[in-house]
């Protein structure tokens, strides 16, 4: 078999062998019907990993859901969170998930020194995934110095709790890539979901905390001739 078809055929067959493996001896069967964890309904192409489980085994490749305390978050290692989902849109194959590394960063309580962000969220994210256009971005500068008044009102940057050499502003469209850089700052894009309007920078709390939108790429049904491999 040439290495090409093999790889191609792991990867059509993917979700059957996951299947395939929760049908196994030993092991839990896959829930049919859509399970709760907190207010988020979890059903397919998602599935709840077991606490214990060492491999995911339902659900399809990339779409695995660790509940923790009735809170749900992409992944399958319950040791390593970071987006947790808010909301999931199965009708068009989106959900709502805030990037908890983020809000940690402005936390007054946490043991680290309060710092805007220095990682893009969508560094974090990989098929079967991708940012909406529907988001906004929040762009956040950590800077080498003070940035001088007319420098801040022309950017329409807001310097942040964290001190006079962290600023925040908003571009309204993800492609307004030209328009983030800052001389003498380092700039990280945090995409945020707004109803309408453009974002409010000096909201860039609220912002991260209320999340943004992903979307996935829907599964494709197995061949027909696959359909009994399980």
């Amino acid at each position: 078999m040439a290495p090409s078809f093999f790889l191609l055929f792991l990867v059509s067959s993917a979700p059957l062998m996951l299947a395939a493996a929760a049908d196994g001896q030993g092991a839990e069967p896959c829930p049919t019907v859509p399970v709760p964890c907190g207010k988020v309904n979890i059903s397919f192409p998602f599935a709840i990993v077991p606490e214990d489980a060492a491999t995911p085994s339902c659900g399809a490749i990339g779409l695995q859901i660790v509940c923790l305390n009735n809170i749900p978050f992409l992944g399958y290692n319950e040791h390593y969170q970071q987006f947790q989902i808010l909301d999931i849109f199965y009708g068009n194959a989106s959900l709502l998930v805030v990037d908890t590394d983020k809000l940690e960063l402005f936390d007054s309580s946490s043991p680290k020194p309060c710092h805007a962000p220095e990682n893009n969220s969508s560094n974090k994210l990989g098929l079967p995934f991708s940012i909406s256009t529907k988001n906004q971005n929040l762009i956040f500068y950590n800077c080498i110095k003070p940035l001088t008044e007319k420098v801040q009102r022309s950017g329409g940057l807001v310097e942040t709790r964290c001190g006079n050499k962290t600023f925040a502003r908003v571009a309204e469209r993800l492609d307004e890539s030209g328009s983030y850089f800052l001389e003498g700052c380092t700039a990280t894009l945090v995409p945020v979901l707004v109803g309408s309007g453009k974002a409010n920078a000096s909201r860039y709390e609220e912002l991260v905390k209320h999340g943004f939108l992903l979307s996935w790429q829907v599964p494709l049904p197995p061949p027909s001739g696959m359909q009994h491999l399980a």
